[in-house]
């Protein structure tokens, strides 16, 4: 295996870490909310 195949499946590694992370503490850059409950440690609703 050469260098840059190395350094690609390095990225492509690092990446599906980076998504199994978000994807446990329900962060998403999409979402207008941010942290699901949980992730944020509050338990219930937050409002009145």
């Amino acid at each position: 295996m050469n260098r840059s195949s190395f350094l690609y499946a390095l990225w492509c590694l690092s990446v599906m870490g980076l998504y199994l992370t978000a994807a446990s503490q329900g962060y998403s850059p999409f979402a207008d909310g941010g942290r699901t409950a949980s992730a944020a440690r509050a338990y219930g609703p937050t409002h009145k």
